[in-house]
């Protein structure tokens, strides 16, 4: 079964609840919906496995090899890569992730990684009787990112497992290659870099049915608001189907998934130091969908939604 055949099967039990949720006036639906840390991977609608947290820096109070981040958000609804997984109800996505330092000189740096990446949905999103009926994904994840100069080439393994009995497991590995212009572009006198990337996924393992290929390209531009220590990013992403990620009407591979642009605040939050540095991030991401396999399964046909994110972080 492909990833539009298994999300169908979340789009029709969401539509049920969501007629119950109306009725009930008791759960919070978006006017219209990963990652606040968009790479994303990441999926712009989930924090980015493939793109490395990276160590702390020396000033902070672990000057070690190893570094911890993680965080929790909350969302008004979760798309994975432009297809609707759930938009009623509370859902929160907690997640953390160890970084080693391997090599670190003048030449290149090596770091690898290991973390986890959960969603927890009120709903109880295609609940079976396999385990705990809210916590529908929990995605455990591993990786390394060699950077060279201004490039940083990474690879990341994935296994994306339902504990609530949703679907069977997924195993998939990716590629990711991304550009740091902040040099280029203050010699061009922009106070800003776009920060452009490149990556690509391939399903090793579908316990649910066929091996899809999904592709990515984007840009990460941020912008600091003076002094205040707030800062602004527009994460701006494509998602495109290399073998049969999206579908057209007549069943054939629809290359173009979607796009989808963001506005980003974050914070830093009053944290003594000796505790990491903690942030606190919110905005607005806006979907539009071109594939029709990612269309039929929003909300009956809707081809663009926006979702509102909020959630906080820390690194150590």
């Amino acid at each position: 079964m492909s990833f539009a055949g298994r999300t169908a099967l979340v789009a029709a039990v969401c539509a049920g609840w969501a007629s119950v949720a109306q009725a009930n006036e008791l759960t919070l639906r978006p006017d219209a919906p990963r990652p606040l840390y968009m790479q994303a991977e990441d999926a712009p609608e989930k924090s980015s496995a493939a793109e490395t947290p990276q160590p702390a820096a020396p000033t902070d109070p672990n000057t070690g090899a190893l570094a911890l981040t993680g965080g929790v958000d909350y969302t008004t609804a979760y798309f994975f890569r432009g297809y609707n997984q759930e938009d009623t109800g509370l859902i929160l996505q907690p997640w953390a992730t160890v970084t080693a330092s391997l090599v670190s000189n003048d030449n290149l740096t090596l770091n690898a990684y290991v973390g986890i990446w959960n969603s927890f949905h009120e709903q109880k999103t295609l609940s079976g009787d396999t385990g705990p009926s809210a916590w529908y994904e929990s995605d455990l994840y591993g990786g390394i990112d060699l950077v060279l100069g201004k490039f940083t080439v990474g690879t990341v393994y994935t296994f994306y497992t339902y504990p609530n009995g949703a679907f069977e497991t997924i195993q998939e590995i990716g590629f990711k290659v991304a550009f740091d212009d902040t040099d280029t572009m203050k010699n061009a006198g922009l106070s800003f870099a776009l920060k452009p990337y490149a990556a690509i996924y391939f399903e090793t393992d579908d316990g649910n049915g066929s091996e899809d290929t999904y592709a990515e390209v984007g840009v990460a531009p941020s912008f600091a608001l003076g002094e205040s220590g707030v800062s602004l990013g527009v994460p701006i992403s494509f998602g495109f189907s290399v073998d049969d990620f999206y579908l057209d009407d007549d069943g054939g591979n629809e290359p173009l998934g979607f796009a989808s642009i963001g506005l980003f605040a974050s914070v830093p939050l009053p944290v003594p130091e000796r505790y990491g540095a903690w942030t606190l991030t919110g905005g607005v991401q806006y979907l539009y969908l071109f594939a029709d396999s990612a269309q039929a399964v929003n909300d009956g046909g809707e081809d663009d939604e926006i979702l509102g994110k909020v959630g906080i972080s820390f690194a150590y």
